[in-house]
């Protein structure tokens, strides 16, 4: 659990790494997510809809930033000397390549971000939610006895990706709350071992 903001020691920490502060403000936003869902019941009511799409939106935002981030501090400790604002993933590792060898630093990364693969969605999802809600409601097939049979999940990118013909016949499997919780531990997960890997990192 992230330590109260009172902690002027972790209050220090977040400002001083933009890597955490940004886990730190997705985390917020899930928690107001969460709050949202209490107020209504869940988070289908239109009445709920408009602060459900900002929590979101936000969320996404910070959770890629983090990565981001860390990939701007990545070239900032190693000294890899790349510009701000050619900093990605494809300029990172092949700097990496060529002025340290550290080829395996950011193979879990790597393997994340292929092609379906669930760092690739959640960046899709991200870049897309700029244009438009990705968020539908459907109603549980499996459970009739449900209080709340009325769920709100993301559409399935890959699908909307590789079809044209009516993609919002298809959604993810898991509802939005969930799908956002497990995100936001997979990205922790993902910059606490490439961290681990590299003592730069740690300082």
């Amino acid at each position: 659990m992230t330590p109260l903001l009172s902690d002027e020691e972790h209050i220090k920490r977040l400002l001083d790494d933009r890597v955490e502060f940004k886990l730190y403000a997705a985390e917020q936003h899930l928690s107001k997510l969460k709050e949202i869902e209490k107020a209504f019941g869940n988070i289908s009511k239109d009445k709920a809809r408009i602060e459900v799409e900002m929590e979101i939106d936000c969320f996404l935002s910070q959770l890629v930033g983090a990565v981001d981030s860390l990939l701007s501090q990545i070239s900032d400790r190693l000294d890899l000397g790349i510009s701000r604002d050619r900093i990605n993933f494809v300029n990172v590792q092949s700097a990496l390549i060529a002025k340290t060898k550290k080829i395996d630093l950011l193979s879990a990364l790597d393997m994340a971000r292929q092609q379906g693969n669930w760092y690739q969605i959640l960046n899709e999802l991200s870049n897309l939610s700029v244009h438009r809600s990705f968020l539908k409601r459907v109603i549980s097939l499996y459970d009739f006895t449900s209080p709340k049979p009325e769920q709100v999940r993301f559409l399935n990118v890959q699908r909307e990706l590789e079809e044209s013909n009516n993609p919002f016949d298809h959604v993810m499997d898991m509802e939005v709350i969930p799908y956002l919780e497990k995100s936001l531990q997979q990205v922790r997960e993902l910059i606490f071992s490439i961290r681990s890997s590299e003592p730069l990192l740690q300082q």
